[in-house]
């Protein structure tokens, strides 16, 4: 899409090299993540201190970890799918929450998702192929350089604070011999199985 990152801000540019492309639903997650560091007054979270629920599981989602060091492997990620825009950022310090939710209607949304239709079903010219990747970049740059207010809804919450990651005993599936967490092991006529094992 672009011959040089460096029109973007380096912080940005981590987050594509994280996510391997530039593309509008990474900046969503920027501009998203910036406004809530922004209002909690933080940075990257090096253990569990900051916690993120995201509520898909877009390419925004990148952006977040890239940013607020927020991932499922420390437990401070949470996803809910439920195919929404929305980021709620928690501190786990001040127990404070900023929920963050796209509201407005993107710059050159319909013409965009008219050039996608003509693309995707193999009619696209190549001065179509060309528009579309110009107005993707010009939405980019859009959202990382504008004001949140303008796309968002960035809001206080109360919101409850998640119990810290716990280390969890394992133990091996009754049929096929994987070990699970023991907390996600089912009962399966008097038999502890894996969630596969059990359907």
């Amino acid at each position: 899409m672009l011959n040089s990152l460096d029109v973007f801000p380096q912080d940005f540019q981590k987050c594509v090299e994280f996510h391997g492309h530039v593309c509008p639903g990474l900046a969503i997650g920027y501009a998203a993540a910036k406004a809530g560091m922004r209002v909690l007054n933080v940075g990257p979270s090096e253990d569990e201190e900051i916690v993120a629920i995201v509520e898909n599981d877009s390419c925004a989602v990148d952006a977040v970890q890239s940013l607020l060091g927020c991932t499922f492997g420390k437990g401070n990620l949470i996803f809910r799918d439920w195919g929404k825009q929305v980021f709620t950022f928690l501190d786990r310090k001040t127990l404070r929450a900023v929920r963050v939710s796209l509201r407005a209607d993107m710059p050159g949304r319909s013409e965009r998702h008219d050039l996608k239709k003509r693309i995707d079903s193999g009619l696209a010219s190549d001065s179509d192929k060309k528009r579309w990747n110009e107005l993707r970049e010009i939405l980019t740059k859009e959202l990382i350089s504008s004001d949140p207010d303008r796309y968002f809804e960035v809001r206080m919450e109360n919101c409850e604070i998640p119990p810290l990651a716990k280390i969890v005993d394992t133990q091996p599936c009754s049929i096929c011999g994987e070990t699970v967490m023991t907390t996600k092991l089912l009962e399966r006529e008097g038999r502890k199985v894996c969630h596969g094992c059990a359907t």
